[in-house]
């Protein structure tokens, strides 16, 4: 949707950046095609030229929006037996969904973070979360740590590319979303071992 990012980037020295970047990172909780960890990305690489956005108001507005997203699931996840949902019924949805219950259970910081980077991994845990009742102080501490963490790796990805890259700020940008874009389905293979490795 890259409308959203659109609207985000042209904030970009409003005061109003800031709300509407933490609703959008709280929707794609929701929403997973909202481009959460591109617009992070996008961020990161402006602050790398212009200074701005704020970068200290990126990393706490993209973690209050990751965490505010992640209880709005988990309230679902409680009100809702979302297990019956068709687009999770099929088998390997059933064993995907056993292993993340699985790592939520003996412990979830590791796999609320590598959630993050597996296709749908943010949404799945925090339903299940709410689904088997975890308590909300532990869910709040795991996506406090969690949201920081990744927003922190994907504010800095992108910042760090257009450093480095000696380029018009828009030529920049733009290899920094793609750049994150490509590195994405190996951070999602790799998480989705920790996930399933025993």
């Amino acid at each position: 949707m890259h409308e959203v990012q659109d609207l985000v980037l042209s904030l970009v020295g409003s005061p109003w950046l800031y709300p509407v970047f933490a609703c959008a990172i709280a929707v794609s909780a929701v929403i997973p095609p909202v481009p959460s960890s591109a617009l992070i990305v996008a961020l990161g690489a402006v602050n790398a030229h212009t200074g701005n956005p704020d970068f200290l108001l990126v990393l706490l507005c993209g973690t209050a929006g990751s965490v505010l997203g992640d209880h709005v699931l988990y309230l679902l996840g409680q009100r809702r037996d979302f297990r019956r949902w068709p687009v999770v019924r099929s088998e390997s949805s059933a064993r995907r969904l056993d292993a993340l219950s699985t790592r939520l259970a003996e412990g979830g910081v590791l796999i609320s973070i590598v959630s993050r980077f597996i296709p749908l991994g943010r949404t799945l845990i925090s339903l299940l979360a709410g689904g088997e009742s975890m308590e909300l102080d532990r869910w709040f501490r795991l996506t406090l740590t969690a949201g920081a963490i990744w927003t922190a790796y994907s504010a800095a990805f992108g910042w760090l590319s257009a450093r480095w890259l000696p380029l018009p700020m828009w030529a920049a940008v733009g290899i920094a979303i793609g750049g994150s874009l490509l590195l994405s389905p190996l951070l999602s293979r790799l998480s989705e071992r920790l996930v399933h490795s025993r």
